[in-house]
């Protein structure tokens, strides 16, 4: 099944420009360039101090992005925005992925990725609402879909939403929610009376814009990695939301709003998961060359030398398939069966090169200071969630 990425999602490119990779511009590398240097001012000094806070980085930190234009940067001049492209939201990703900050504090800013589901599938009202909200740092995302008895079986949901009049009262349990407790805009999927008559696949996604509704409270998860995120797990209790807060089609938040989505995660993760991988390599190599062991470098074992001629080659492979996912993405060609490719391939390779780096940092590694302790319990979550390993290889399966 192909998607069909639309609106200004798609780069548009002048004739004759010179590009990095083959897909960003020059624009898209300044804007690499400004975000990089944010990442080193406003998140590498802080991670430390915000995993021992009470819920994690702070909502300020939203806000400077804002400030700093990194937020809502595909949204059309129509609305305000600056009408880019999903290359963007991408590069973000990327550069999180090879700081040590980024692993700490999770999805930061990449959950923006959801205003392209807004763009696509959104009421005018729903737009002009919400997206000036966006621009201006007052509105963060999380989307509220995992539940305790339904991960990547997400069929078997059962957050209900009860007609009442014009309102809709939502009632059920979501839980691992990234950015969960400091987000107050919620992409909240439940199936309606009409959904369960439909049949299994069919589930409405909802708008839930207030954490202060009644019925509505969250739960800060403690987790292996992340410790500077907020995950949450959040409890709604006949949240009443009215018939207006449905986004898109009735009975389309599964096969078409979330469908739409995929392609824009997968790309996400895959590049994020390769540059997390590119730091462990880098941080090992580092480590090997001055760690000392028996009169010589661990670097100077052949064991050593070995393992990181083999970890070297896999990132080279992952350079070629980088290279290939972002030049599918910018000409519209990836499919399911790519997108699970990308989601297996990149999160499996990341978690064994993350694994291998922290046993060649020895007992280092286990210390929750080091660098590669906070890169290995990230990668070990990349392999699980958004659709866990065994998942894709069932979806790839169907294509062979």
């Amino acid at each position: 099944m192909q998607n069909n990425l639309s609106l200004n999602c798609i780069p548009k490119y002048e004739p004759g420009i010179e590009l990095v990779d083959g897909v960003f511009t020059p624009e898209h590398e300044a804007f690499r360039n400004s975000f990089r240097r944010f990442i080193e001012k406003e998140i590498e000094p802080y991670y430390k101090e915000w995993e021992k806070a009470e819920n994690g980085y702070p909502k300020a930190l939203w806000q400077k992005g804002a400030e700093a234009g990194f937020l809502g940067t595909m949204i059309p001049e129509e609305y305000g925005g600056p009408g880019g492209d999903i290359l963007y939201t991408l590069i973000m990703g990327e550069e999180l992925g090879k700081t040590v900050g980024g692993a700490s504090i999770g999805p930061y800013l990449t959950t923006d990725l959801m205003t392209t589901t807004l763009l696509e599938f959104g009421s005018e009202e729903q737009k002009r609402t919400y997206l000036p909200q966006i621009l201006a740092g007052e509105r963060s995302w999380a989307l509220g879909l995992t539940e305790p008895d339904a991960g990547s079986d997400i069929m078997a949901m059962r957050t209900r939403a009860r007609r009442d009049g014009d309102d809709y009262l939502i009632s059920g349990q979501k839980c691992y929610i990234s950015s969960g407790m400091t987000a107050n805009l919620f992409l909240m999927l439940a199936k309606t009376d009409e959904d369960l008559e439909r049949g299994p696949s069919s589930i409405t996604m909802f708008l839930l814009d207030d954490p202060n509704a009644k019925g509505f409270s969250r739960r800060r998860l403690d987790t292996l990695g992340e410790k500077a995120a907020t995950i949450a797990e959040l409890f709604l209790d006949e949240v009443r939301v009215p018939k207006s807060a449905i986004i898109g089609e009735p009975g389309r938040g599964l096969n078409r709003n979330l469908a739409h989505l995929m392609p824009y995660d997968r790309a996400m993760i895959g590049v994020r998961a390769h540059a997390m991988a590119q730091l462990a390599f880098d941080l090992t190599v580092d480590f090997v060359k001055t760690r000392k062991v028996f009169g010589q470098t661990v670097f100077d074992f052949q064991n050593t030398k070995f393992k990181l001629a083999e970890l070297k080659a896999n990132l080279m492979v992952g350079d070629a398939f980088r290279l290939d996912v972002l030049r599918k993405l910018v000409t519209n060609q990836l499919d399911m069966a790519t997108t699970s490719v990308i989601k297996l391939w990149f999160t499996e390779n990341v978690y064994k090169t993350a694994s291998d780096c922290f046993q060649l940092h020895g007992g280092y590694a286990y210390m929750t200071e080091s660098p590669i302790s906070r890169l290995f319990t990230m990668a070990r979550l990349e392999t699980i969630y958004a659709g866990t390993s065994e998942i894709q290889k069932q979806t790839i399966a169907k294509f062979i």
